[in-house]
């Protein structure tokens, strides 16, 4: 059967960044739907997320600016990182008006950055007190919630973004959306590889969706992740064969790249925006502990805003039926097919991306990386899924088969190690020649790229910048330490 809904604005994904999204949107008079492939206000990383925020006041504004292009490597957009700052001093402690319960705590001094804490409810992970009565809010405010709806593509009319197109994995049905404008929330990545400290399901969808619709992605190459401290050295100077224990140790934890988006959550493709760790931007090439849960609050309800005054101001729209029904034809046929497991091909795409694109990375491993993918995708196409379970695993497989060219064209441009990015054939950080964004967009079959230089606002002659695993928390305060 096929499902056709209408809406002024749809949002993908129903974790915070999202709920943030739907919520902002829909105060500003719209007309909201809230897709996502995993139940709403369900397993996510914002579900079961540490339980701080990263906090600030007025007079620590600075402090927190220099830190996040502390830990960020300098890849920063400054630009963006000014808005984060300001706008998170009013943000989190808006959540209390949604029930989330949220206590500040100081820093150091009381002019450093701090945190807040959310509340742990017992029998259930820390962001269910964050999750759900902001699942609960948005149910009252008339916000139209579809759980396990996996949105398969983007449609795209004469430019601009039209709506979506995704399967109902509870009943199977095809589901047509057409939508004014659209935030894709879907978060991150690490589950697209096979070690990795994320629900299952976190598969970097959202950056897909948003390459195949023509938006442009930036500092793909920057994933953070969790490896023990004292093996960076030691993996720095490897050039060829690790030891196995490289391949058990450490897991993947964040994407740092993402979507490239403006101030307002803003793609390059009228009608197409983006909030939280799909987004790319604010980061860099790492970040302190706290602030990606801050992040989807803060662009969470910037894209909400922006998509909201876009759908207002645009007339009726129309969904590109012939890009709807080839999409529809392609699902179809996975049902079809009596070929290649999808459970099987997508813990093989997942285990390439683990041992050629992880923590060990020289242009070999890349290069090996992106063969073995090519070879793969005779067993793309010809997937088998004939339950909605097998459906969503072939969607996965599908969107980690992509999203694995993305990462290995960007690391095999970014000749360095800088923050939680590692070149082992490049242990050096290189500021003279890598202060630079990359951007990926999509150009037919080919990954197209554009070099440009990092968005500097205030500092303009950083110092050299960190490496290191995971998460970075707070310095000492930094005070004057780069120039300006």
């Amino acid at each position: 059967m096929e499902t056709a809904i209408k809406t002024d604005v749809l949002v993908i994904g129903g974790a915070g960044a999202g709920l943030r999204a739907a919520l902002e949107a829909r105060s500003n008079g719209v007309k909201v739907v809230l897709a996502s492939k995993m139940p709403v206000a369900g397993s996510s990383s914002t579900l079961y997320n540490a339980g701080w925020i990263t906090c600030s006041t007025q007079a620590s504004e600075d402090e927190l600016f220099r830190q996040i292009l502390y830990t960020g490597g300098y890849l920063n957009n400054q630009h963006l990182v000014e808005v984060f700052v300001k706008d998170v001093v009013k943000r989190i402690p808006e959540l209390q008006k949604f029930g989330v319960d949220v206590t500040e705590k100081e820093g150091r001094e009381n002019d450093m950055p701090g945190h807040y804490t959310i509340p742990k409810i017992p029998d259930h992970p820390r962001g269910y007190s964050m999750l759900f009565p902001m699942r609960e809010k948005a149910e009252a405010a008339g916000i139209q919630i579809f759980d396990n709806l996996i949105i398969s593509r983007l449609i795209v009319t004469e430019g601009a973004i039209s709506g979506a197109v995704g399967i109902d994995l509870n009943s199977g049905d095809f589901v047509a959306i057409s939508a004014k404008s659209v935030i894709i929330a879907t978060g991150g990545g690490s589950d697209a590889f096979q070690r990795n400290n994320n629900p299952r399901g976190t598969t970097g969808d959202g950056f897909v969706l948003a390459y195949q619709a023509g938006a442009e992605l930036v500092d793909m190459e920057c994933i953070s992740f969790n490896f023990p401290r004292n093996m960076i050295p030691e993996l720095l100077k490897i050039k060829n064969n690790p030891p196995a224990s490289f391949f058990e140790s450490g897991m993947a934890h964040y994407f740092l790249g993402g979507i490239k988006i403006g101030e307002d959550g803003n793609s390059n493709v009228p009608g197409l925006f983006a909030a939280g760790e799909v987004t790319g931007g604010l980061f860099g090439a790492g970040r302190l502990g706290g602030s990606a849960i801050a992040d989807i609050i803060v662009f969470g309800a910037r894209a909400g805003l922006s998509a909201a005054k876009r759908a207002k101001e645009t007339s009726e729209i129309r969904l590109n039926e012939d890009v709807v029904q080839q999409e529809k034809r392609r699902l179809e046929n996975m049902t079809q097919r009596n070929v290649f497991s999808a459970s099987d091909v997508l813990e093989e795409v997942r285990s390439i991306l683990w041992r050629y694109m992880g923590v060990f990375k020289t242009e070999n491993t890349l290069n090996d990386g992106l063969r073995k993918l090519t070879q793969m995708k005779d067993k793309i196409i010809n997937i088998q899924a004939k339950e909605p379970t097998e459906i969503r695993f072939a969607i996965e497989a599908s969107n980690i088969f992509e999203l694995g060219k993305i990462i290995a064209t960007a690391c095999l441009i970014r000749k360095e190690t800088r923050g939680n990015y590692w070149r082992s054939d490049y242990p050096d950080t290189d500021n003279k020649n890598w202060l630079k964004n990359i951007i990926l967009y999509n150009k037919g079959e080919e990954i197209a790229n554009r070099i440009e230089p990092t968005v500097m606002t205030r500092i303009k002659s950083p110092s050299k910048p960190l490496v290191g695993e995971g998460c970075f928390w707070y310095f000492p305060r930094m005070g004057g330490t780069d120039s300006t």
